[in-house]
């Protein structure tokens, strides 16, 4: 089963930890601690995703 990809902005849907991806999938950074409500941070380039870690 795929995970569910999160953009810089949308709200968290689930409290947890995430890492952050390049349009091509490349792992940007990670440990990325985000409360459920909150909005996904802006990431520097465009295309870029979260994924619960």
């Amino acid at each position: 089963m795929a995970r569910k990809k999160y953009r810089p902005g949308m709200n968290c849907e689930k409290t947890g930890t995430y890492a952050c991806y390049d349009a091509e999938g490349k792992e940007m950074s990670r440990d990325i601690d985000v409360e459920k409500g909150r909005r996904f941070p802006p990431s520097q380039e465009e295309g870029c995703y979260y994924e619960e870690q």
